[in-house]
């Protein structure tokens, strides 16, 4: 009788949706428990099942969208299920071949279907009023549609080395433009190179490479300055190929910008970086 029982209320727990939780914790021991705890069992889960609500169930509504003009399949097209207040219902895209099939939990009530995509005009189906387990094919011919937009001008942040050489030309330091070092600095193997490949004679430059870079006016060393950080060396250590623009500081201009590091005179280098262009408004200044 037990094994009958258990048997009876197995077939009543897979049957009911309610109590499916307590199946994996109760099942197994079914074969052991004693008449009168299977009957008390069946009779909680009974009651437990005669309180869950049904299920929801969904309409389904399946179909293509297609080009109205070409009768092409549309693929990514947005199909939305709305109920009369503009509810949204249900929503699924078309597939690459256009095919859709959405799932609308309408609950009896009237809907529409909306076709919407980017240079499509947006299409509505008329009122639809489906049973609850209804399926309905529907084929949606979709107008193309023209996207107009404002013109807008856009203009591209100006990069670090750009601004650089804007505050330079600004502050009215000599400059050896970006132009002019591309066109010099694969040709030279070192720094010191570089600044004589300038052809500009206002550099003392020794064929020693530790002493410092001079000024013909004060024959005095002049200040190192390598991407804003001064430098203690006499030469940097850098290739030339790395080199995006130089500027040359009067004594006065380096004491303003560096003080007493540099009260002879600065040489300020700044090195390559990503997105540095050399196609400016305005052509080099002539090396004097």
């Amino acid at each position: 009788m037990v094994n009958a029982m258990s048997m009876m209320l197995r077939d009543f727990i897979l049957a009911s949706h309610a109590a499916a939780s307590l199946v994996l914790n109760v099942v197994p021991w079914l074969p052991e428990m004693p008449t009168a705890g299977l009957r008390l069992l069946l009779a909680l889960l009974m009651a437990v099942a005669s309180l869950a609500p049904a299920a929801a169930v969904a309409q389904v509504v399946r179909g293509t969208a297609r080009n109205a003009a070409t009768n092409e399949p549309l693929p990514n097209v947005r199909i939305m299920a709305l109920s009369l207040d503009g509810a949204s219902l249900g929503e699924t895209y078309a597939n690459e071949a256009g095919r859709f099939l959405l799932r609308v939990r309408a609950r009896s009530r009237p809907f529409t279907i909306s076709v919407t995509r980017i240079g499509m005009k947006p299409t509505l189906s008329n009122t639809l009023d489906l049973a609850a387990r209804d399926t309905l094919d529907v084929d949606f011919s979709v107008a193309e549609e023209a996207v107009r937009t404002d013109t807008v001008r856009v203009r591209a942040a100006p990069g670090l080395n750009e601004m650089r050489l804007r505050e330079a030309e600004r502050r009215g330091w000599k400059l050896f433009h970006p132009r002019e070092v591309a066109a010099i600095r694969d040709r030279v193997l070192n720094f010191e190179d570089l600044l004589r490949a300038t052809g500009y004679t206002g550099f003392i430059l020794s064929q020693r490479r530790d002493e410092c870079v001079r000024s013909t006016r004060t024959n005095r060393c002049l200040l190192l300055v390598l991407d804003g950080v001064p430098l203690a060396g006499s030469y940097p250590n850098i290739n030339p190929r790395d080199v995006y623009f130089l500027a040359l500081l009067s004594p006065n201009q380096s004491m303003v910008q560096f003080g007493d590091r540099g009260p002879n005179g600065a040489i300020v280098i700044y090195t390559r970086a990503y997105g540095d262009k050399l196609d400016f408004d305005k052509d080099p200044p002539a090396l004097q």
